[in-house]
């Protein structure tokens, strides 16, 4: 018989743990960059966790991604809060193994790697059989080849999700109709890793996102044609605004994210003030904002009259929690050039005519042997019993969680990189490694000094941060995650958790008011 005592509990059981640290047992799920901080934050502590990664490598996306993938934000943007990328200069936005081999001098830096256990996959993670708190988790691991596949069985007192926001074991690749007898390819992107795989082709790229621009582009050096193929529009941010301001002095900036709060409405836990505020100005804030969108749509060519034109997607705000993107100039050089060919609408059905075509939904064709489907990754929880399922209450848009880290109905469980998305994410993920160590490992003997409010209490504040983004937020499948704009306020939120200062610039107030948070702001933090 299941246990399922504690899917349902009172605050005293998530913060209450009767052994000293070090006999203290974690289970850490990925080893990608929230995993490895993850890790990190428990063996300062003198908790020794166990990594269950389910590749060969560590790293995550960073390990292997589609040709030419890197950052969207500039290096000192992706650092971890006090290990500074030192291969790479200021303002650089790295590539994908650039970030890998940082990764790799993270965890040879705080030996992390004798905590991950490679190539091993969880499979279940359920209530003890014996009733006491945690888990068991069950794996699978196997060196490849012709090695036997070995199931395993250990029991855990507390669980960290940090299976990340975008993992390539979960691709979301589109069932097309006439794909079985289709003579081409249907590739995910996660699947497109040598250019030469377009040599030649016709090839159509499904998305609208980051990941699509870049495959088309690349795409256009060797194919016979290549299509960018979006179903709607999207505002893409530049690298520097007008040419001159990098992005995030406005993202980053307290100043510019209380623009984002006066037209869109603050963090659910900002003061009076910033809501009162919201309530005056949210309309005069329009026309500031669409200035911006005027500056956007100039430098990416995206001006009413273009079939790329977001301001049929709405506000730029707005648009940016569905489908956040910053780009370089390069995709509108190669449309304009004729390289790359933007086309809106959808595959309905790849037909196995020569030459072959995919059919679109207003009855177009377009030449078309390779698909490559920049369609994002889905999100996976099948590791938990139904019980357990129904304690998360995972919905269409996201699994809406406190502080995006604990689900209040579950205890010994926390997620972290798992669920929430901002714009310099390793700092995040730092900032919620500390948050779960602080908050809810308390014990009494020095290891979390914090402790979380009651469940119902918790639960409260998760439907007031559901119906504040489901006020205005695009109805997505991960709307339950994202953070972005509201970055400062929501790390500001988590250091006021903490007890810990929040405003890391002063008594510089310049700095605080206009200089964009960059992780190194968050340095002396982590333990």
């Amino acid at each position: 018989m299941k246990n399922t005592s504690r899917s349902v509990v009172n605050a005293a059981a998530f913060r209450q743990f009767s052994t000293p640290a070090s006999s203290r047992k974690v289970a850490v799920l990925g080893g990608g960059v929230a995993g490895l901080q993850m890790a990190r934050s428990l063996k300062a502590r003198g908790i020794d966790p166990i990594v269950y990664e389910g590749t060969s490598h560590i790293g995550g996306v960073w390990a292997k991604n589609y040709v030419g993938f890197g950052v969207q934000v500039p290096k000192q943007l992706y650092e971890f809060p006090d290990f500074p990328m030192t291969s790479t200069a200021r303002g650089v936005f790295p590539s994908g193994p650039e970030v890998q081999a940082y990764v790799h001098d993270f965890a040879d830096a705080f030996k992390l790697k004798e905590s991950v256990r490679l190539n091993t996959q969880v499979q279940k993670l359920e209530r003890r059989a014996d009733g006491k708190p945690g888990w068991t988790v069950t794996t699978t691991s196997s060196t490849g080849g012709s090695a036997p596949t070995v199931t395993e069985m250990a029991d855990v007192d507390f669980a960290v999700v940090a299976t990340g926001m975008y993992s390539s074991a979960n691709p979301n690749l589109p069932a097309f109709e006439g794909a079985e007898a289709f003579p081409g390819s249907v590739l995910h992107s996660s699947q497109y890793l040598d250019s030469a795989l377009a040599k030649g082709k016709h090839v159509v790229v499904v998305g609208g996102g980051k990941s699509a621009a870049d495959i088309a582009c690349d795409a256009s050096d060797v194919a016979e044609s290549s299509t960018y193929l979006f179903r709607n529009p999207h505002w893409a941010t530049p690298r520097k605004i007008a040419g001159l301001i990098p992005f995030q002095y406005v993202f980053l900036s307290r100043f510019g994210q209380q623009l984002v709060s006066l037209f869109k409405g603050g963090w659910p836990s900002a003061p009076a003030g910033t809501h009162a505020f919201h309530s005056l100005l949210k309309w005069p804030m329009r026309p500031v904002f669409g200035l911006v969108e005027l500056l956007f749509a100039l430098q990416n060519g995206t001006l009413p009259w273009s079939s790329r034109s977001a301001w049929r997607s709405g506000d730029v705000v707005k648009d940016f929690y569905g489908f956040a993107q910053v780009l370089t100039t390069d995709l509108k050089d190669r449309i304009s050039s004729g390289l790359v060919t933007a086309t809106r609408g959808e595959i309905v059905k790849l037909n196995s005519t020569d030459p072959c075509t995919a059919e679109l939904s207003d009855g177009r064709t377009v030449p078309c042997d390779l698909v490559v489907c920049a369609t994002g990754f889905k999100k996976d929880y099948s590791v938990f019993p139904e019980d357990v399922l129904a304690a998360l209450n995972v919905e269409a848009d996201g699994l809406w969680l406190y502080r995006h880290t604990v689900p209040p109905r579950v205890a010994d469980l926390a997620f972290c990189g798992s669920e929430v998305a901002t714009i310099s994410n390793i700092a995040t993920y730092a900032l919620q490694a500390e948050w779960i160590c602080e908050m809810m490992l308390a014990s009494g003997d020095g290891v979390g000094d914090e402790s979380l409010p009651s469940p119902e209490a918790m639960l409260t504040s998760v439907e007031e941060h559901k119906e504040w983004a489901r006020s205005w937020m695009p109805d997505t499948p991960s709307r339950a995650a994202l953070v972005l704009l509201h970055q400062v306020h929501f790390h500001d939120r988590l250091l006021k958790d903490l007890g810990v200062g929040h405003r890391r610039k002063a008594p510089d107030l310049l700095a605080e008011a206009f200089m964009p948070y960059e992780p190194a702001d968050y340095d002396g933090i982590v333990k």
